[in-house]
Formats: structure tokens, sequence, C-alpha cells
């Protein structure tokens, strides 16, 4: 298994709560609120209510339940930026990010 491989391994798959908003010029500062659907090693899959680009840096704030964080629930920012569009088995546009500053208590 190659470094790549290992940063992209799943770790949990289940909803945690999520506010984001883009971050850059051209972008409002609207906060969105969704949540994670998958935590990797160095990012999550998040579902959206908006299009985001490949390569948009995204400031989010995350509710981290007992399950992720070890016990009680635990708030983290972080900014990430969005590498791939997925969409989910029921249809949902969702978006991989890999987080560029601060880090996931898992």
């Amino acid at each position: 298994m190659d470094a790549n491989d290992e940063k992209s391994r799943l770790l949990f798959q289940l909803p945690v709560p999520v506010s984001f908003r883009c971050v850059g010029i051209g972008y409002d500062a609207i906060e969105y609120a969704t949540q994670v659907v998958s935590i990797f090693q160095n990012g999550f899959v998040i579902s959206s209510p908006c299009v985001l680009r490949a390569g948009s840096s995204l400031a989010l704030k995350l509710r981290l339940p007992p399950e992720v964080s070890g016990g009680f629930y635990r708030y983290v920012r972080c900014t990430a930026r969005v590498t791939e569009k997925q969409l989910l088995k029921d249809g949902t546009l969702a978006y991989k990010v890999e987080i560029e500053t601060g880090t996931l208590p898992v």
C-alpha cells in the first residue's frame, strides 16, 4: 500500500454536522450547513447544497461525535480544498475535500 492509499483509507462513515463557507475572491460570505458523509485520514466527503469547483478553498466547522473524537463531542475548525465531485448512491451531490490547515482528532 502506497502513501496515497493510506491517506485515503476510510476511517468512519457516519453523518457528522458541518458548516462551511467558500473562501476567496468572488465568493459570497454565505455559511452553508450540511453533513460529512465519510471521514478519511486526510479529509472527508461532504454533501453540499451548492455547486463547488475543484480547487475551491473552504473554511469548515465540524461537530465530531464521541465515536470519532474518542468519547466526547468536539468542535473542530479547519480549512480544506475541494479535490473532486462525487454522486452519492441516493443522487445527492457531494465533494471530497482534503484538509489543508488543522487536523481531525482521529
